[in-house]
């Protein structure tokens, strides 16, 4: 309520939009009694409150109306529940965003979080650090006024994912998620890069990208744990290519990358280089398998994952629709990456495989084969 209320007494208008009219009751009460002093007008029906100093606060319902807001001009908006609002994506990037164009205005996107949607999109940019976008996760314990004995008994009171989600601000997968019970394959607050040990051997998965997407480096360990991680973007092939061969070497790992259109002439120039590594086609079908690998590896509780947030959230996002042609189509949600998944999947199926030499008169080929036991 501050950050909209600044702006209008500086003369300027500010919004606030939420998914329903009950969820403006509240501010629409508040806001009145303490800005009493320098009302000039108040209209509850109209939703609109103008101060003496100029300024003007304009309230929203987005309910059945992604409209809501156009044509209007804003120096700050807030959006409260957001994730809990219908057609949020096309509300913002249709209506609400362009009403902070004439003043160079800021928004605020505030809610506990419900699924992975375009909230969930968002929050991800933050993380990301796409230009103007910020993001914070704070979980009901940051609250001063909240009794942590209160936490502690609805954590026990409560479902896990219900908790996970109402107390945690965890973004949780939704009905069409790909990957199951992932939250217990993570080792939560094993976050940090481990050293090769000489007693293991090394996978490492390899997912290119130059600007939009990120490189991710993930390196998995002969004990089906994952002990390295790495993701970067808009650095040169030349920087990316050195910094993976110095991975690979670190961990005498074999390293799967994604060797599809523009991974094929960058798996040549890494394969030149001597490291161990192979080139992975995806195909709809290659890629489903790769995927369902990783999957069941999951589901089975035979991996462990680092406590990565940026790799939990596309774990979690991850979706699988029907096609028309009712064949199965996998991928990250509009507006979100799947780099992170794309690189575990290949350092997860070099797990269980073991590495033969086949030569041949032209070339030495490392070839993985299952395992006889």
């Amino acid at each position: 309520m501050h950050r909209a209320v600044m702006p209008a007494l500086e003369g300027y208008p500010s919004g606030w939009f939420a998914p329903e009219y009950k969820y403006l009751t509240e501010v629409w009460t508040t806001l009145n009694r303490r800005l009493r002093p320098i009302l000039a007008r108040s209209n509850k029906s109209e939703g609109r409150i103008e101060l003496t100093t100029g300024g003007v606060i304009e309230f929203w319902s987005l309910k059945d109306n992604p409209d809501a807001g156009r044509s209007r001009k804003y120096k700050h908006i807030v959006i409260d529940e957001a994730a809990k609002c219908k057609e949020l994506e096309r509300a913002w990037n249709e209506a609400i965003r362009p009403t902070l164009t004439d003043y160079r205005g800021g928004a605020d996107l505030l809610s506990t979080p419900k699924g992975m949607n375009f909230f969930a999109a968002a929050y991800q940019w933050g993380q990301d650090n796409k230009p103007g976008w910020a993001s914070w996760k704070m979980p009901t314990i940051t609250n001063p006024f909240i009794s942590p004995d209160e936490i502690e008994e609805a954590r026990a009171a409560l479902p896990e994912r219900v908790f996970a989600q109402e107390f945690e601000a965890t973004f949780l997968e939704d009905a069409g998620g790909v990957f199951r019970l992932v939250r217990n394959a993570v080792d939560k607050g094993r976050a940090a890069n481990e050293e090769p040990r000489e007693d293991l051997t090394y996978t490492m998965g390899i997912d290119l990208a130059r600007t939009e997407d990120f490189t991710v480096l993930s390196v998995m360990g002969s004990d089906s744990r994952q002990v390295y991680f790495e993701r970067f973007n808009q650095i040169s092939w030349e920087r990316q290519l050195d910094r993976i061969e110095t991975v690979c070497r670190q961990y005498n790992a074999t390293a799967y990358v994604d060797s599809t259109g523009l991974g094929d002439p960058l798996f040549e120039r890494l394969r030149k280089t001597g490291i161990s590594i192979r080139g992975y086609t995806l195909t709809n079908a290659s890629k489903e398998n790769l995927i369902d690998n990783l999957a069941i590896r999951i589901e089975k509780n035979e991996i462990r994952l680092l406590d990565l947030d940026v790799q939990t959230t596309e774990l979690l996002a991850y979706q699988y629709e029907l096609t028309q042609a009712r064949n199965v189509r996998m991928g990250a949600p509009e507006g979100m990456h799947d780099d992170t998944v794309i690189a575990l999947a290949l350092s997860a199926w070099g797990l269980g495989r073991r590495r033969t030499m086949r030569i041949n008169s032209s070339s030495v080929e490392q070839r993985p084969i299952e395992d006889d036991d």
